[in-house]
């Protein structure tokens, strides 16, 4: 169980240093960044895939199964959503709203946690989640309007994971088939920005092209250790453990990147941190930290 956690986290961590690579890309159309992922994202999965006969065999069973591959249509939607947004947020000095969106995810989980995966919690960890939805809510309010990139962002993650958790095939073979899925769309668009010559890889400078390529790793290996860690540990410990991610996210665009940051932001964050160390605190004091 512990390593199921370590593998978690170690995802979150990677998330929580994305504002820093997608910098680098800002001057790329999101929507071209998007599409750039999805295809170099799928080298890095197909060796991942073909070099285990196993991954291999779960791949032929997920091509077979009509149900399976319903629903993960569905979550390669919902991710390619979620990536577009993000990117487009990074380009437009939006990273605290963003984060902000992740911060919600965690809730969504949890509430998923208890009422679709029937999971118990302690009055320590309800004490904890009381805290985070203060705190999201907090800012929420304090906008004064719509927050429709963090609602965007942190819905379509939230969902994603959920249905990833329901859905039996694995991680790496799933999100092979949900990229897979996509290509076709990526590969059209990539042509027709092309044909237009509106695209920008290849047309400025080698960096640029270095950035789009190794665009694919960087999103495939958080991505698949949190496909991981999801499927052994419980829904709610996956959500609260969550806020790790935007909590970094937060950082990263206030002290790296330089967004302004108001009293209101402070406020949300404080509290919502609060709820993390309360939960924290209750699975160090569970012997087999499984116990949701």
């Amino acid at each position: 169980m512990l390593r199921a956690y370590a593998t978690l986290l170690s995802g979150y961590i990677g998330w929580g240093l994305f504002p820093l690579y997608w910098q680098l890309l800002a001057h790329v159309p999101a929507l071209e960044v998007t599409l750039h992922r999805i295809v170099w994202s799928i080298p890095v999965l197909a060796l991942m895939v073909f070099f285990s006969s196993r991954r291999k065999l779960e791949f032929s069973e997920t091509l077979r199964s009509r149900q399976q591959l319903k629903l993960l249509i569905v979550t390669a939607i919902l991710i390619t959503v979620n990536w577009g947004v993000y990117v487009w947020a990074v380009a437009n000095a939006r990273v605290l709203e963003a984060s902000m969106g992740y911060f919600l995810t965690p809730l969504i989980n949890i509430a998923a946690g208890v009422f679709i995966f029937q999971e118990k919690l302690s009055r320590l960890k309800w004490l904890s989640i009381m805290f985070a939805a203060l705190g999201v809510a907090y800012y929420i309010i304090s906008l004064g309007s719509l927050p429709w990139v963090a609602l965007t962002v942190g819905i379509s993650f939230s969902s994603y994971g959920i249905l990833r958790k329901k859905i039996q095939t694995g991680p790496i073979v799933g999100l092979y088939t949900e990229t897979m899925m996509m290509a076709p769309f990526a590969l059209a668009l990539l042509a027709y920005l092309h044909q237009q010559h509106t695209a920008v890889f290849m047309q400025l400078n080698p960096s640029t092209d270095l950035w789009l390529v190794l665009g694919g790793l960087v999103t495939v290996v958080p991505l698949a250790l949190f496909t991981t860690g999801t499927r052994s540990l419980p829904m709610t410990s996956v959500g609260i453990l969550f806020f790790i991610t935007p909590s970094m996210q937060f950082v990263m665009g206030a002290v790296v990147l330089g967004e302004p940051v108001s009293i209101h932001k402070l406020i949300s964050f404080s509290i919502i941190w609060a709820g993390l160390i309360l939960y924290s605190i209750s699975l160090l004091r569970s012997p087999s930290l499984n116990s949701p």
